[in-house]
């Protein structure tokens, strides 16, 4: 419960972008619960039942709605449960019935369960990667479901899965094949009794049925439409397969590190993208700073590495103190740990805004050692902007090299970075998908299987 940002009562209102449309509409908002939590591994069932039966209770008191709106991610799993969305679009239905239109924004990277298509009317994903349609998703779902309560629309989704689940970060919107398979949803819109169509990358680093891509497509009123063109977009999204790649130039580790000694951009961003925080890794891992360590990299910044135990002892201490440390590798068994001897260079509570978190994220420490200085954070952070970053203490422009636990850069470094390289870093955000060891996504499906032809 500790990891999420939870806003309640009308103060939900101000975190969410339909608020402006739905009162031009001389709607009554009813508001319900905003949880938020940067991307981990499987929520605790007792968490997300907590939560989910916050928001349906809620929803109980009121009378019958005329509509529901809905803002998830799309690839929530829980502890003996499953697909959190499918469970709470499911328990929602048991309280309004089926005669209430839903409609759902929902992350690029969801993971679109069965239940949706079931339970759900109206399914819009974000169309970017990197993400930054974020507020037009909400606002067009939003527009959406106007427009059902209207003309009192009642349709049912269809969708077809391609066998694949592709790492994100090889799947950009800026480059092809991504931006043409993007571009195929305005065509499809744009034909008669299409209401709307989504293309979904889903997220490959979790273990369920439901992993992987999907085509999403809903008709006004005659299903077959929208079948036939999720028809048709899926095999082109399996058509393409072969050529998603990475946008930014990637290195090996050891490359990445040597790129790093001999560059003469700067900023040189490096993104270790085997602990990349924003796809749920632990953020603790000092694989990367090791050999950063082992090779002499100077003049570089690390932000940051997931350490409570080590920010805790720094908070005793003035700034320029030494401090001997084993640094990392304590959530995740498969991190590395660093011993250094660093300064105290700076203590400073990390603030974020954005959608991955909001407010104060808690302490965090800057330690300097060998040339190198590290952000150490109490809790696990999504550094998407300088200003995350820099509300540290530290100034991006003071470093040759910064590394970062993402995979593919966010907008706002990449206004930043003179060059980026993606460091194929091992993790839990391994981008190897093949090397995972999977347990219950469908098979056959590509890259794990590869000696095999599909058409839906």
């Amino acid at each position: 419960m500790e990891d999420f940002e939870i806003v309640r009562g009308e103060n939900v209102l101000d975190r969410i972008a339909v608020t402006p449309l739905f009162r031009e509409a001389s709607a009554d908002i009813v508001p319900t619960l905003c949880a938020n939590a940067l991307p981990g591994g499987t929520t605790e069932k007792k968490t997300y039942l907590l939560l989910r039966n916050e928001m349906i209770s809620s929803l109980s008191r009121e009378k019958a709605p005329d509509g529901i709106w809905l803002y998830l991610h799309g690839a929530m799993e829980v502890e003996g449960i499953g697909s959190a969305e499918a469970d709470l679009v499911s328990e929602i239905r048991k309280i309004v019935g089926d005669k209430v239109p839903m409609a759902v924004a929902l992350d690029l990277h969801a993971n679109i369960p069965d239940a949706l298509m079931k339970h759900v009317n109206v399914i819009c994903g974000y169309r970017t990667a990197p993400h930054v349609d974020q507020v037009e998703t909400q606002l067009r779902a939003g527009r959406l479901l106007l427009r059902c309560i209207r003309e009192k629309l009642l349709p049912r989704p269809v969708m077809v899965r391609p066998p694949l689940i592709v790492t994100g970060d090889m799947v950009t919107t800026t480059v092809d094949p991504g931006k043409s398979l993007i571009r195929e949803l305005t065509a499809i819109e744009a034909r008669k009794g299409i209401l709307c169509a989504s293309l979904f990358v889903g997220q490959p680093w979790v273990d369920a049925p439901n992993a992987g891509a999907s085509v999403v497509v809903c008709a006004e009123r005659d299903p077959s439409i929208a079948l036939q063109e999720a028809k048709r977009l899926a095999k082109l999204f399996w058509n393409a397969r072969q050529q998603f790649h990475f946008e930014e130039e990637s290195a090996e580790p050891e490359q990445a590190a040597m790129i790093a000694l001999s560059a003469r951009e700067r900023p040189l961003f490096i993104t270790d993208s085997g602990d990349d925080t924003t796809a749920g890794a632990p953020g603790d891992n000092a694989y990367f700073l090791n050999l950063m360590l082992e090779k002499g990299v100077k003049e570089a910044l690390v932000v940051g590495i997931t350490d409570p135990e080590v920010v805790a002892s720094c908070q005793k201490l003035s700034v320029g103190d030494e401090i001997e440390v084993k640094l990392g590798g304590r959530l995740d068994k498969g991190s590395e740990s660093v011993t250094v001897l660093a300064k105290l260079k700076a203590k400073s509570r990390i603030h974020a805004s954005g959608p991955l978190s909001y407010g104060d994220v808690g302490p965090a420490a800057v330690l300097a050692t060998k040339g190198i200085d590290v952000i150490v954070t109490d809790k696990r952070v999504g550094a998407v902007s300088p200003e995350i970053i820099e509300s540290s203490g530290v100034k991006l422009r003071d470093y040759k090299t910064i590394v970062v636990k993402l995979g593919y850069l966010w907008d706002a470094l990449r206004e930043v970075s003179k060059r980026t390289v993606l460091a194929l870093t091992p993790g839990t955000a391994c981008e190897a998908i093949e090397k995972m060891k999977f347990q219950k996504v469908r098979r056959p499906i590509y890259p794990i299987d590869k000696d095999f032809d599909w058409a839906p």
